[in-house]
């Protein structure tokens, strides 16, 4: 893998993506708890492929667009920000509309109707990067196109990333989620889970014990997120403890989207495909660097209403460099 070009002011330059992001797209109705709402376009994997759209990361993003309204204002929203777009759904069906409730500390309560799919033909570009999350990973029939997607990756080099972002309304049986999780880990480079994620999936694990299984499941980095107490990243014999940086909450929308992308930014920006996978994998100081660019992604992100992740120019002045801590000021749009 070669480092990403970074696009240098045009946006509408298309070049060959550096990573593809498969999963599902839906409108996002939040209310606050002073009765407020907005519409805005959402989904865990659109975030993703939104933030990094706006970190200047050649991305395309396979999903699947209603035919209406909403679907429209979705290709907008991720054209502004720089992604490519292949909609592979069924004909004719509409946008899913998710409903967000937010509690007065910030954090979001979920209710959704949804159907997931894809055509058997999605044309996927072969990147170098490949991440599919949250409903797309578990809900049929879309579930399993997407996991033959992700197990033809790996062999022929590409690395892989996976972040549940479960949503335990919408999904199976924990147990059939988490054999599917298993099955899908064996298949990853790249596993990231919040620490609701984790207690969902494998109640009463230590963060310690669930990194150990999942490298064991042959994962090479893990994330384990837990919103304002930091993360833990651990690879081969590493751990490394990233705080988050101090911000001033709005909500937590896409916060954890916005930490994944600036994730995967790094991974490409430092290209680590091949100490990612070494026995050894990645060491503490790189890691430490990829933690504190993530949580600074995810910083800015909370301090805006809705999954509102920066642009790479509006983090420049406060990128870390390895081994630093990253600024707190994170005010300025």
């Amino acid at each position: 893998m070669t480092p990403i070009p970074l696009r240098a002011g045009d946006e509408t330059t298309r070049r060959p993506p550096a990573i593809v992001v498969i999963g599902e797209s839906v409108m996002d109705v939040v209310a606050d708890p002073a009765g407020t709402r907005s519409v805005t376009p959402g989904g865990s994997s659109l975030n993703v492929a939104v933030a990094l759209g706006r970190l200047t990361v050649p991305v395309q993003f396979v999903t699947a667009l209603g035919s209406d309204g909403h679907g429209d204002q979705i290709l907008v929203h991720l054209h502004d920000a720089g992604a490519e777009v292949v909609s592979a759904g069924p004909a004719g069906a509409g946008t899913p509309v998710a409903t967000a409730k937010l509690a007065a500390d910030g954090s979001a309560a979920y209710d959704l109707d949804f159907t997931w799919n894809l055509r058997a033909d999605v044309p996927v570009a072969e990147a170098g990067l490949l991440h599919a999350g949250s409903l797309a990973l578990f809900l049929e029939p879309g579930a399993g196109r997407v996991r033959q997607i992700l197990a033809a990756a790996r062999p022929r080099g590409a690395v892989v990333s996976i972040d549940p972002n479960i949503r335990p309304s919408l999904l199976p049986p924990r147990p059939e989620v988490r054999r599917l999780f298993e099955d899908l880990c064996a298949h990853a480079d790249i596993v990231k889970l919040s620490d609701e994620d984790a207690s969902w999936l494998y109640p009463g694990v230590s963060p310690g014990e669930l990194v150990g299984k999942l490298l064991g499941l042959g994962v090479s980095l893990v994330g384990l997120t837990a919103g304002a107490d930091g993360s833990l990243l651990a690879s081969g014999g590493h751990r490394v403890r990233v705080p988050a940086v101090p911000a001033r909450v709005v909500d937590t929308i896409g916060a954890g989207d916005a930490y994944m992308a600036g994730l995967l930014y790094k991974i490409l920006e430092l290209d680590l495909a091949n100490t990612l996978r070494g026995p050894g994998g990645l060491p503490d100081d790189t890691l430490r660097s990829i933690g504190a660019f993530a949580a600074l992604t995810a910083g800015v992100t909370v301090t805006r209403r809705g999954a509102d992740p920066p642009r790479l120019s509006q983090l420049r002045p406060a990128v870390p460099h390895p081994g630093r801590p990253a600024s707190t000021a994170l005010e300025t749009r």
